[in-house]
């Protein structure tokens, strides 16, 4: 069986959250980044573990979360706001060992082998108390994101820079 658990992935401020909001909005289930759940939990109870100063700890945090969060989805058909493939990504660029307990878990995931991938989109980028990277590092993270979806065997899917209902429609006319 072929699950229908897509992936919306691509740089910091490219428009995910925009469109995974528009998709719940039409009655898809749509699940939010974990990281930035996770920044928001450590912020909130004074955790000094985060993506710019703590990369290791930060993505085992972010990894638990995601596969608790796996582990728990009984639908057939779901969007994912990133996934564990974007943690792998996430090391490389910081040049750390790739943890091979991530690796078995994406081999065995439900993640669709079709990832929508949102390209950096200068016009809309913006930072915010989880956003901290600059537009330089949100273009070499596109290109670490791009190379390791590849490398692991998914199509990617550009979205194109249009309104966030341009998008939806972009997004369900592939489907």
């Amino acid at each position: 069986m072929v699950f229908q658990h897509y992936i919306i992935s691509g740089p910091p401020s490219s428009g995910k959250s925009a469109l995974l909001t528009a998709l719940s909005k039409n009655n898809f289930l749509c699940f939010p980044e974990v990281a930035r759940e996770v920044i928001k939990e450590n912020l909130s109870n004074n955790v000094d573990c985060f993506p710019w100063n703590n990369t290791l700890d930060f993505s085992d945090q972010v990894y638990r979360k995601s596969l608790k969060l796996l582990r728990s989805i009984s639908s057939d058909f779901c969007f994912f706001d990133r996934s564990i493939i974007d943690l792998i990504a996430y090391m490389d660029m910081a040049k750390l060992p790739r943890n091979q307990e991530y690796l078995k878990t994406i081999r065995n995931s439900s993640y669709n082998k079709s990832v929508f991938f949102l390209p950096f989109w200068k016009d809309i980028y913006q930072n915010d108390n989880e956003r901290k990277e600059t537009m330089q590092e949100a273009a070499e993270i596109e290109a670490h994101l791009r190379s390791v979806y590849l490398e692991f065997g998914y199509n990617l899917i550009d979205i194109p820079c249009r309104t966030v209902s341009e998008r939806v429609d972009f997004i369900l006319n592939q489907l």
